[in-house]
């Protein structure tokens, strides 16, 4: 059941306070006589579950939940209220002791059906007081003759939601994956803007909104790979994925112009190491670049995809258990691979180590030395170093040292060839 604010107003069950205010952005459908400020009961009104900064959140802990009003029950709203005080407590507290000190002094935005657009914190505050003084209080706002019912309207509501949220500099500012989420959800799932539209209103630039639906596009194809819903948009919030997926779909976009097989097996890859990192912790952001400037941006980017490719593949098995829901989930399934993560691991070092060897060359010629250093000891020590013994070593372990010593002697020979020719 909703209910008609406006009706309310001309039934002169809702007054109006005598504030005109002027809105932050241009909608065609607003004159300013429809800009007038009214003393709302709390009963009338209800979060907006369709709002950027907590829809992310309803899916995480609720998954679908049908919005309404505490005139129906109070469920609701108490549920969203509790997602409002514990992402901000400190502010929560500062705006109800300013209410009880001095009223409010914001107005909000509400459409006619009780939806809040704007002041979900005051709306908040204003509750708790309720319940703490025991006092009726009102929220004032701004009724818009609008319902979500239409496209049109709903582009508009966006229009000024943008605005208000993002075009004024004290505003609580958006958690990134709830931002990209909202702009994908408006220009591309729901189709009410254009990317140069949602960049005017949020005051952002162009390349950067295409970059957050590039991100969001990216998220996709990561949950999807370890075997998540594809809107789990929770999990990379709780496991703190964002920025290096912001930071690599980036590098994805310059190396790979078109989508082809070898841009998927990069990908692929990608993700396989995102998950080490997430399971050894750390500064991803860091890691991802470096895993781009020593691989991806190297010749050593196919090879490196060839060797991984099978330890993906059992990776992947391993994710494929069971879907994962929670970041809780996804960790003990991390667990459950660590053999194919340090895998992965060590090939990953190998080849940095191998490809960091050319940078320079003091560092080729100081390798070469450690190289021989390392022979010359096995040879005084009668082939070994240190206080080893033969028979600390298997069978198998002996065999495997004299083979690589036979490969070290063999391409040597070659290599010594090379060098002459240069001389």
């Amino acid at each position: 059941m909703t209910t008609d604010l406006r009706a309310l107003v001309a039934n002169g069950d809702i007054a109006f306070t005598g504030a005109k205010p002027k809105l932050p952005t241009t909608l065609p459908d607003v004159t300013d006589s429809m800009l007038e400020v009214y003393r709302i009961p709390l009963k009338y009104l209800y979060y907006n579950d369709e709002n950027g900064r907590i829809a992310t959140q309803i899916k995480r802990e609720y998954g679908d939940i049908t919005p309404h009003s505490d005139e129906t029950g109070a469920d609701y709203n108490d549920k969203i209220a509790q997602f409002i005080e514990e992402d901000n407590p400190t502010a929560l507290k500062k705006t109800k002791k300013s209410i009880k000190d001095k009223s409010q002094q914001v107005y909000g935005y509400v459409l006619q059906d009780g939806r809040i657009i704007d002041g979900n914190r005051r709306f908040t505050a204003l509750r708790q007081l309720v319940d703490e003084l025991g006092t009726t209080q009102y929220f004032e706002a701004v009724i818009l003759p609008f319902t979500y019912d239409a496209k049109a309207q709903r582009a508009q509501i966006k229009r000024l939601e943008l605005a208000i949220q993002m075009g004024v500099e004290d505003k609580l500012q958006y958690d990134p994956v709830d931002l990209s989420v909202d702009a994908y959800n408006t220009i591309i799932i729901d189709e009410l803007m254009t990317v140069n539209d949602y960049a005017k209103e949020s005051n952002l630039k162009v390349k950067d909104v295409e970059d957050r639906l590039a991100t969001v596009e990216l998220i996709h194809d990561f949950l999807v790979f370890i075997n998540a819903p594809d809107n789990a948009y929770y999990l990379i919030k709780d496991v703190k994925l964002y920025n290096p997926l912001y930071e690599l779909v980036k590098k994805l976009q310059k190396y790979f112009q078109n989508a082809g097989p070898k841009y998927s097996q990069t990908k692929e890859t990608a993700f396989a190491l995102l998950s080490k990192m997430i399971s050894t912790g750390g500064d991803t952001v860091r890691e991802v670049r470096d895993y781009v400037n020593n691989v991806m941006d190297t010749a050593n980017n196919d090879e490196y995809n060839n060797q991984v490719e099978d330890i993906v593949e059992h990776l992947r098995d391993k994710l494929e258990v069971e879907p994962i829901k929670t970041a809780a989930d996804f960790r003990k399934r991390l667990d459950s691979a660590t053999p194919e993560l340090r895998e992965l691991n060590e090939t990953y070092v190998t080849t940095v180590n191998r490809q960091n060897r050319g940078k320079n060359v003091d560092n080729f010629i100081g390798d070469v030395k450690e190289t021989l250093n390392t022979l010359q000891d096995m040879h005084r020590g009668g082939g070994l170093t240190g206080n080893l013994h033969f028979n600390n070593f298997s069978r198998d372990q002996i065999e495997e040292i004299r083979d690589m010593l036979v490969k070290i002697n063999l391409v040597s020979s070659d290599l010594i060839g090379v060098y002459e020719d240069e001389l």
